[in-house]
């Protein structure tokens, strides 16, 4: 049970501690500190097999965020890098999982998933997520009771892991359509904004994202836990099996019911870190926006899921395909204007990070781990593109709004990003989709042309399609 030199391994647990665990709190730092050191004072067999297994996880996420060199290369070292060390930790799995249960058994396996939670196999994540939730109701996470006898530092520990556990858990149930394993009628435990700190400990700021100037701070944590909660009342409302024996009152009813608490979740998020100036006003930390990416991409998609409006619902694209040709009128969600302004915003937010931010860009690669291709761009990349068709569709409807030619510049660098995407993973769908999208923006730039003097030279690419490169 090797590990990497000690100043190695110390700048990657530094990095981990300022990125991921910043804002997703799997360690108490200092706990995780005295489990490195102890770790390496002691001879590779002799090390506990499950600490040496949690210091492997903790090296793969610190991975994900380390800049390699310029371009693809940067790609690869990450790429490399995590892959090497989750090897490592999954090499004595069924030590995790049947060993003796203690929080560090199921921090490693929340950990794990959180590697992996972006790979296009997600049946991998799907098995550790469950073994998880087990072993934290073997403990009790899920319920205060069986942590009152802790001391706060540990408390909250407990309380953190199961709830990130919770968010995982919701995410996979509803991106695969399956059953979570956490019910919420089970828990009874403090969320993260309400539990207990102590003076002494600097611990306490975890999950707390501040503003470059100080002047605001959001829980992020929590913001995620409340999503994970939505995400779970859109799975029951569209994919469970009791979902099919409702009525269509009932149906209606739950889906609005969604929608408000997804308005209230947004309205609960302070304006410094919406995600049109999230980038810039949390420019004192860069990685937090890849974060903050991956929140506003499922809160988006959760609007499109339950308003049958995303990139892969068939009869929408077939709606909006026959709409730009005239055929029939494409009848529009309700809250309309909002669903168009949060994938307005998305796309802004995504191109930024896309761009700049390293930890994004590893969510954005395909990669071979022995022979097998794993394809990570399914995290946030699903919404991007259900966020092009929403204001591709709502630029057919209405022309001249004030930002159409903002909408239009997302629009082309979405299709540039498809056409790209589709080199490496070929499927029909992705295709017919981009040509609906490309057909319905050339049909607006036609009218758009026809009632200006101006032509829009700017926007050439959908006319040449053969000339997109990469961005």
């Amino acid at each position: 049970m090797k590990l990497p030199p000690l100043q190695q391994a110390m700048a990657m647990v530094g990095i981990f501690l300022n990125t991921y665990n910043s804002v997703l709190p799997l360690f108490h730092a200092d706990t995780l500190l005295r489990l490195v050191g102890e770790c390496y004072a002691r001879q590779p067999q002799q090390r506990d097999p499950v600490a040496w297994a949690a210091i492997n996880v903790v090296f793969a996420l610190a991975s994900q965020q380390v800049p390699g060199g310029a371009g693809n290369a940067r790609s690869h070292y990450q790429i490399d890098q995590t892959a090497e060390y989750l090897s490592k930790a999954q090499s004595i799995i069924s030590t995790v999982m049947l060993g003796e249960t203690r929080l560090l058994n199921i921090q490693t396996l929340v950990g794990m998933v959180m590697v992996l939670q972006t790979a296009h196999n997600l049946t991998p994540s799907l098995i550790l997520i469950s073994a998880a939730m087990r072993l934290a109701h073997k403990l009790g996470l899920h319920n205060h009771s069986a942590s009152a006898h802790l001391d706060p530092v540990q408390r909250r520990q407990h309380a953190r892991v199961f709830w990130l556990a919770y968010i995982l858990d919701k995410d996979l149930s509803l991106r695969t359509q399956q059953p979570s394993v956490q019910l919420d009628d089970d828990i009874d435990l403090e969320l993260p904004s309400s539990l207990p700190t102590t003076n002494d400990d600097n611990d306490n700021t975890a999950g707390i994202v501040v503003t470059a100037d100080g002047n605001a701070r959001m829980n992020y944590f929590l913001a995620r836990v409340k999503l994970a909660n939505i995400e779970g009342r859109v799975y029951d409302c569209l994919y469970s099996t009791r979902a099919v024996n409702r009525s269509l009152e009932e149906r209606g009813n739950a889906k609005e019911s969604i929608v408000n608490a997804l308005d209230e979740w947004r309205a609960s998020i302070p304006p410094e870190f919406s995600a049109s100036i999230v980038t810039s006003s949390t420019r004192n930390k860069p990685e937090n926006s890849g974060f903050f990416c991956v929140l506003y991409s499922t809160s988006l998609q959760c609007m499109a899921l339950v308003n049958r409006a995303h990139a892969w619902d068939g009869q929408w694209v077939s709606g909006l395909r026959n709409h730009s040709r005239g055929i029939q009128i494409l009848h529009l969600p309700p809250a309309w204007e909002s669903i168009v302004h949060q994938a307005r915003n998305y796309m802004l937010l995504f191109r930024d990070i896309w761009s700049a931010d390293a930890w994004f860009r590893w969510l954005a690669v395909t990669y071979h781990n022995k022979g097998t291709v794993v394809n990570s761009r399914r995290m946030a990349s699903c919404p991007y593109t259900t966020a092009m068709v929403l204001l591709t569709v709502n630029t057919l409807y209405n022309l001249w709004h004030d930002k159409t030619q903002l909408d239009i510049e997302l629009i082309d660098s979405a299709l540039l990003w498809l056409n790209e995407d589709m080199k490496e993973i070929q499927s029909e769908e992705a295709q017919a989709l981009r040509e609906t999208c490309v057909e319905a923006v050339r049909t607006v730039k036609q009218k758009l042309a026809e009632r200006v003097t101006t032509p829009f030279s700017n926007y050439w690419l959908l006319n040449h399609p053969e000339n997109l490169k990469s961005f």
